[in-house]
């Protein structure tokens, strides 16, 4: 366990307290602050009718703050110490792969997090000009937290397996952002499928991005979305963990 504290400390130590962590969070919290500015400009007075979690979600910046904020977080995992020449010195201290895929992830959802702290300091400021404690109650904020946290941990599995193989950090986040639309334009297929009572209908709504999302800022957490989230974040995890095996 020490040893593992000390490599979580060590990558959260790159996050804070280089420029590349600070442009990243300065980038979210512009985001964020222009998609609560929209939100209200829009009902502009008017009541609202969905809590503000909701509203917020349905503007277009929260998938635009995910897809690009998790590859540009994890694209210097594995690729960056790869090309400095630490990753056969790390790769030769007394550590276990295991633990360093696990302390890269990790460092990488924890900064993920606090990349998300502007968006709830905003929604309790809002929250107190609202009458109506039903727009921003527990159930809702911590369902919201729950979604965006699972979304991050499936999109930052993606991007540590597209680290692990390249020595290239743009190549490593391009390749991220690839993967993540193609599981991001998935949840398009249900909409477009003609039946949707056959297998395929139950296997698109299964993985489809949206309908998790719209149930969690809700305040709703469906157990088939958990274990999706679980199941997928841990694949890609144990495939990165291969790849490191393979390597060394």
């Amino acid at each position: 366990m020490r040893v593992f504290l000390i490599l979580l400390k060590r990558e959260l130590g790159f996050y804070l307290s280089t420029l590349t962590g600070y442009v990243i969070l300065s980038m979210v919290m512009f985001l964020v602050g222009l998609s609560l500015l929209t939100v209200i400009l829009a009902y502009n007075g008017r009541a609202m009718d969905a809590p503000i979690t909701e509203a917020f979600y349905n503007t277009p910046f929260f998938w635009f703050i995910v897809l690009l904020a998790c590859p540009a977080i994890t694209m210097r995992s594995f690729a960056y110490e790869k090309s400095s020449g630490t990753y056969e010195a790390l790769m030769t201290t007394p550590v276990s792969n295991l633990q360093v895929v696990a302390s890269k992830f990790l460092a990488s959802w924890l900064f993920y997090g606090v990349m998300w702290l502007p968006l709830w300091g905003f929604m309790i400021w809002i929250g107190r000009f609202f009458n109506d404690p039903g727009y921003l109650d527990a159930g809702i904020v911590a369902g919201t937290v729950l979604g965006v946290m699972l979304v991050g941990g499936l999109f930052l599995s993606l991007g540590c397996l597209a680290s692990v193989v390249t020595r290239s950090q743009l190549i490593a986040a391009m390749l991220a952002l690839t993967m993540e639309m193609v599981l991001f334009m998935l949840s398009f297929v249900i909409d477009l499928l003609p039946d949707q009572s056959g297998w395929q209908a139950a296997f698109f709504g299964y993985i489809c991005l949206f309908d998790h999302m719209t149930d969690f800022v809700r305040g709703a957490a469906d157990g088939r979305f958990l274990m999706f989230y679980a199941t997928t974040t841990g694949l890609f995890l144990f495939l990165t963990w291969r790849m490191v095996e393979s390597r060394k």
